[in-house]
Parts: structure tokens; sequence; C-alpha cells
């Protein structure tokens, strides 16, 4: 079959980020206190609100790394459309590396909290997700119809026309939250970071789901 999906180069890439995710593991057990707590989730403030104890805590963010990496790699041999996510596998491996960055990131953050040092986590949450939509909206045209990856509704699926623009338009709205997420970390304000995010979520989704119903009924009359 052509364009066969290429593990190699993601594969490495999640190599490399369990690697670092590791050593950094490694490095941590040894300064953290044994009766240490690890934050490992924060609310909309930015304020930590749960803990683990250390043996638990330094080993979340390794142990989701290779969790998500297992996860994405066995997705495509569930595919029933896989020509069409090979041809996406661009796209589908920016995520995927886009995923470990960030997770990476909350497991430096986490660490680093642990250890004692002060971090402003709504503007660092604000930069992840900011950058992790404008990846997202980067690469959404170009996903070809696929039942695993993508928007998926009734008429995305039934209308490579419909798809198509649908995912156009979904890559500028969810760049444009990117963008608006990303900004929204200068303020240092959790709750205008998640209001921005979630609210245009809330508004994108309607749009795309109305907008992928439209686009399949101007496919059906042409």
């Amino acid at each position: 079959m052509k364009n066969k999906f290429d593990y190699k180069g993601i594969l490495i890439f999640s190599g490399v980020v369990f690697f670092l995710a590791v050593l950094v593991t490694i490095f941590a057990w040894a300064k953290v206190p044994s009766d240490a707590q690890i934050p490992f989730h924060w609310n909309i403030k930015g304020e930590v609100d749960n803990y683990a104890r250390k043996s638990l805590g330094l080993l979340i963010g390794p142990g989701m790394i290779i969790f998500l990496t297992l996860l994405l790699a066995s997705i495509p041999r569930f595919e029933p459309r896989l020509e069409n996510l090979q041809q996406s596998q661009k796209a589908y491996k920016a995520v995927w590396g886009g995923v470990l960055v960030m997770l990476f990131a909350l497991h430096l953050i986490s660490i680093s909290a642990a250890l004692g040092y002060e971090e402003s986590m709504p503007m660092l949450m604000a930069f992840l997700m900011g950058f992790l939509f404008m990846a997202i909206g980067n690469y959404l045209g170009k996903i070809r119809s696929n039942f695993m990856f993508g928007i998926r509704t009734p008429w995305t699926l039934s209308s490579e026309i419909a798809w198509n623009k649908t995912h156009r338009l979904g890559g500028w709205l969810f760049f444009a939250i990117g963008i608006v997420t990303f900004l929204s970390g200068f303020f240092r304000s959790g709750e205008l970071t998640f209001g921005l995010l979630f609210g245009g979520l809330f508004l994108s989704l309607p749009i795309l789901f109305g907008y992928s119903y439209w686009a399949w009924k101007q496919d059906k009359r042409e």
C-alpha cells in the first residue's frame, strides 16, 4: 500500500522525550525529600489542588508519556480509512509530538514546584495550551477523512467536501483560540485563560457542527 504510516521519526522523538523525562525524574528523586508532596493538578486559578506522594508523583509524567505514545502508535491499526490517515500522518505526528512536549513541560513544572521554585502556573498553562491549539489549528486543514482523528460529524464522515471545508474552518478557529489563549498568559490570570479557552471552544464547536451540515447539504445539491 502507498504512503505507509512511518513511525520511525515520531517514535524516536517520543523516545527522546521519555528518556529526558526519566533523567529529570532520576535527578529529582535524589533532590526531593522523601516526605515531599508532588503537585499534579491545578485549578483554574493556577493553585495546586491535588498532590501525590513522591514515589507516585515523580512517575506520573514518564508514565503518561509512554502511555500516550503506545496509544497514539496503536490508533492507526484500527482505522478503517487507513490510507487517508496515512496521507494525514504529518498532522497526526505534529499533534502527537505537541502533546508529548506539553506533558514533559508539566512534569518539569511539577518537579520545580516540589523543589520549592515559584512559577506563575496560569501563565505557563496559557503558553502551553496556546501552543498546543496553534499546532492543532495549523495542521487541522491538512487532515484527510478518517474515523479516529479530526472533526467527526455524520456529515464530515459521509462527504469529502464537507470534511475538507469543515477542517479548513476548524483550523482557523483553533489557531485563533490558541493565539488568544497564549496572549492571555501575560495577564497571569487562570480564570481569564480558561474562560477564553473554553469560551472559544464553546462557540466554535456548534459553529463547526452546523457548518459541516451546511457543507454536506451544499455537496449533495451539486
